[in-house]
């Protein structure tokens, strides 16, 4: 089974859409973000510096966003050397969804839970959307 993922990122530049295989239609979320972070990665080798910031943005979840805080600078980290590693990766994905530093919508609908099983429908786009605090709370 074919699923696009879509990436959405509020104020413009996104990761690109990508194509993720999975074996069947029934899958859990941890899964599919495993998956489609997997494609992601493998995007990356196109454009690097510029996959690389979207993966970092993407992922950056608040509490590394407070621990740069309390140093005074608040940045996306330098990676544009170094090769991904879709392990490490995928492990700061499934953190970042946990956290709530980004939505998962599957078929229309929010998911919340990583063991929570989905079922995947043909020509129906997953999407994560990255959630940005809004100005004042």
């Amino acid at each position: 089974m074919q699923v696009e993922v879509r990436s959405r990122i509020p104020g413009g530049d996104r990761l690109p859409d990508v194509l993720v295989e999975l074996a069947q239609e029934r899958t859990t979320v941890r899964e599919l973000i495993r998956a489609a972070v997997a494609e992601q990665v493998r995007a990356w080798q196109a454009d690097r510096s510029r996959c690389r910031a979207l993966l970092d943005r993407q992922y950056l979840t608040d509490d590394d966003i407070r621990a740069q805080a309390a140093t005074g600078v608040v940045r996306l980290p330098d990676r544009q050397l170094t090769e991904p590693d879709v392990d490490a990766e995928v492990a700061r994905a499934w953190r970042a969804f946990e956290r709530g530093a980004f939505a998962l919508f599957v078929g229309g609908r929010q998911v919340d839970l990583l063991d929570e099983e989905i079922v995947l429908r043909l020509g129906e786009p997953v999407v994560f959307v990255r959630l940005t605090a809004l100005v004042g709370g």
